[in-house]
């Protein structure tokens, strides 16, 4: 008689510093239609339970760690679609407005743990004084701490992580970015070069799992056409769904292709892998069996920061104090706004306001609902307006 279990191949948790609790219910994930076959053909159970997605897999025998009845194979891919159910999110989130065609990508190639956990966007990079950063860019120092821009910083103006009036230290979580997100395009596509050209050079790169880069070529091929011209029909019909390295006469971009995509709207991909290396994309051992501790995968979410501007409805003088003295303001005056951008969140902050001597606490604080913009120096940040009744 075999006794059989089912034993936790991974989870996926997704947070977000916006929430006082962290979790992130934002989105529905649905299972593509491979990766439904790959769950059925190895007898696992996908579900997912508010901020979390697990997957269970059918096991042989009642002795940790278990061994899967139907072998996990390396190179094994389960890929799943994050759907956005919450309009207001890119409000409150540090990242850019929607921009068509793009999406995020998120696996656990990306080798990105920090701070106890595997996250599966991808690190963000180390400050260099060599790049500009405008206010909400990220970067990282090297003990792995992530910084938040707050004010441009260019080649000719450096401030490093260390100017505060410049730089606003987050924690050690990795934050997805920019940097995760991809151009999604369907397997045949219109490609635009950008101007009249005799020819396209195309050459397009996928992961090799031996360097565990995007450094593998799958495709390479010059087309000539009878007459220059400046978009010609792109075929990658032969590759399999999945990130790639795309370069087309030099121009190089990150693209995603995935014919499911087609007419849907995805924020994000999940792309998880059983590799031989390195360590995040196991899932099983060398022996088959499953990985102890459990695989837990980590998207974290970095709540947007933005200029907090209070208007008070008699348009007397007031004055506006943070208990915590994290956060300063312009006082007095009757429109008054934060010195800096003040991260947004569901937890409120101890805030007074004084007008002709008399204290008001607690006061409303910035929600998403409302922004706007504001010029300060030579910047343009978001701003949240807050009116007063007093």
């Amino acid at each position: 008689m075999i006794d059989v279990n089912f034993g936790n191949l991974f989870t996926v948790e997704l947070l977000h510093s916006y929430y006082k609790d962290q979790l992130c219910t934002d989105f529905s994930i649905a299972v593509s239609t491979e990766t439904s076959k790959v769950i059925n053909g190895h007898k696992m159970i996908v579900k997912q339970h508010n901020n979390q997605l697990y997957a269970g897999i059918h096991c042989s025998g009642n002795v940790n760690p278990l061994k899967p009845f139907i072998p996990v194979e390396t190179g094994m891919q389960l890929t799943f679609f994050m759907k956005l159910n919450n309009s207001l999110f890119y409000n409150f989130t540090n990242l850019s407005s929607t921009n068509p065609g793009k999406i995020y990508y998120f696996t656990n190639r990306n080798n990105n743990v920090s701070n106890a956990k595997t996250f599966l966007s991808s690190p963000i990079p180390l400050y260099n004084n060599a790049n500009t950063y405008h206010p909400g860019d990220l970067a990282t120092n090297a003990a792995n701490e992530v910084y938040r821009a707050i004010v441009t910083n260019d080649p000719l103006h450096q401030f490093d992580l260390t100017h505060t009036d410049h730089w606003m230290k987050v924690d050690k979580n990795q934050y997805l970015s920019e940097k995760d997100a991809l151009q999604w395009l369907p397997p045949v596509s219109t490609y635009q070069l950008g101007s009249v050209q005799p020819s396209a050079g195309i050459s397009v790169l996928g992961y090799d799992t031996a360097a565990a880069t995007y450094t593998k070529p799958v495709l390479s091929k010059t087309i000539t056409f009878s007459n220059p011209v400046s978009s010609f029909t792109l075929d990658l019909s032969g590759l399999q769904p999945g990130k790639y390295s795309l370069t087309i006469n030099g121009k190089q971009q990150w693209i995603y292709i995935n014919d499911e995509l087609n007419g849907s709207k995805v924020f994000a991909v999940i792309d998880i892998f059983n590799d031989a290396a390195p360590a995040p994309c196991q899932l099983v051992d060398a022996a088959g069996l499953l990985v102890s501790p459990m695989s837990k995968f980590s998207i974290y979410f970095l709540n947007r920061a933005t200029i907090w501007k209070y208007i008070l409805a008699s348009n007397k003088l007031g004055k506006i104090n943070d208990a915590a003295n994290l956060y300063h303001f312009a006082n007095p005056a009757s429109v008054i706004t934060s010195l800096t951008p003040i991260p947004l969140s569901n937890k409120a902050l101890n805030l007074k306001l004084t007008v002709n001597n008399h204290d008001y606490s607690p006061i409303a604080c910035a929600d998403p609902q409302r922004l706007s913009t504001i010029i300060k120096g030579t910047d343009t940040y978001p701003c949240s307006e807050i009116f007063l009744n007093f």
